[in-house]
């Protein structure tokens, strides 16, 4: 991605949470699959984990709560 670093940091925070709200809700997106977000998510987590803690996200944000 190439892109000013401020605004990196705002298109990695738009991705994270997109994904974990489609993962935690599939049914508001259905032309997506909750498997899709979720490896999508995990994969943007591992790379940008300390991003996503300051948002306030954690590992289980992209599965729907019990």
């Amino acid at each position: 991605m190439h892109a000013r670093p401020q605004v990196k940091t705002y298109l990695i925070a738009t991705k994270l949470r997109r994904w974990a709200r489609i993962g935690a809700d599939p049914s508001c997106y259905p032309n997506f699959s909750a498997t899709t977000a979720r490896r999508n998510y995990a994969r943007l987590y591992a790379r940008h984990e300390s991003l996503a803690r300051a948002l306030g996200l954690t590992p289980l944000s992209a599965y729907p709560p019990l």
